[in-house]
């Protein structure tokens, strides 16, 4: 069992911290601490770290909503026959591994992650374990529009007055066969930079976790979700500040600098566009 933070307002000098609650859709109820220093930040994210210590470890996703307590994978979003989805997505997947000589070297457990980080839809989430990279996902929002076989991607500043970053627990700590994937009772984890050559930049810029629970059709990952940090907007934006680092042509590199992304958009599978509704695609970006 997971430690929810709880009575972190206590553990720190700070007296400004606002404590709200949320019902996530797993049943539990979890605490949302609106948090206005770096200082308080970094103390919620240790704290959560050192109380599921001998559990697993604590990752972190950076959201501008908190979408009513869920955490729905991309591939399950608006869906509500997951069986029948999965079969579909499976048949997908194999059939990319095998008709491509050059994705046919990686083990589907690192395929589908790897794959997920560049647009296509997955049973996985997305996790960080930089907490500058999980706050600049937090402070940005995205919009997407399909056209032929792609979907073009715009990012830009957020609008909301509130930004979220999510800690989320895993007991994934036994290393398998495969390098930089883990598995535990409830979760694989794939740390992609260990488990990806380093010419796919775009995980290795993003510091790249992905997560499955260990389920045939994992719906709602809601129940891995140890602690939320409600983040002012413009208070976060003046944390991040500018670095280069946490530029988008740093987090999402042009194909010029990631070889691996230009692999992708080569040789993965383009479809129609009302397969790319259901399950994605190597995605493009745009200014």
């Amino acid at each position: 069992m997971y430690y929810i933070i709880d009575n972190f307002e206590k553990k720190t000098p700070s007296k400004d911290i606002i404590v709200e609650k949320i019902r996530l859709a797993c049943g539990n109820t979890i605490n949302v601490y609106q948090i206005n220093t770096v200082h308080d930040l970094i103390q919620f994210i240790g704290f959560g770290k050192y109380k599921n210590n001998q559990i697993g470890n604590v990752y972190f996703r950076g959201q501008t909503s908190l979408y009513g307590g869920t955490m729905i994978p991309s591939l399950y979003r608006k869906k509500t026959r997951l069986d029948s989805i999965t079969q579909k997505y499976n048949e997908r997947i194999n059939k990319a591994i095998k008709g491509k000589r050059i994705f046919s070297q990686y083990n589907r457990s690192v395929f589908e992650p790897l794959i997920q980080h560049y647009g296509v839809k997955t049973p996985y989430i997305d996790l960080v374990d930089n907490v500058w990279v999980a706050l600049w996902f937090a402070l940005h929002q995205a919009k997407t529009v399909s056209i032929n076989s792609h979907e073009y991607v715009y990012y830009y500043e957020s609008k909301e007055d509130y930004a979220y970053i999510i800690l989320m627990a895993s007991d994934a700590q036994k290393e398998t066969k495969q390098f930089g994937v883990y598995t535990g009772a409830d979760t694989t984890l794939v740390d992609l930079r260990k488990a990806t050559p380093s010419y796919f930049l775009r995980p290795h810029a993003q510091h790249a976790y992905m997560i499955r629970k260990n389920e045939k059709f994992p719906g709602d990952y809601s129940d891995l979700i140890v602690g939320i940090a409600k983040i002012p907007t413009s208070v976060g934006f003046k944390w991040l500040g500018s670095n280069e680092f946490l530029s988008l042509s740093s987090l999402f590199p042009a194909t010029y600098f990631d070889s691996g992304y230009k692999i992708l958009l080569k040789s993965y599978p383009e479809e129609n566009q009302g397969t790319i509704n259901q399950f994605g695609s190597i995605q493009i970006l745009t200014d």
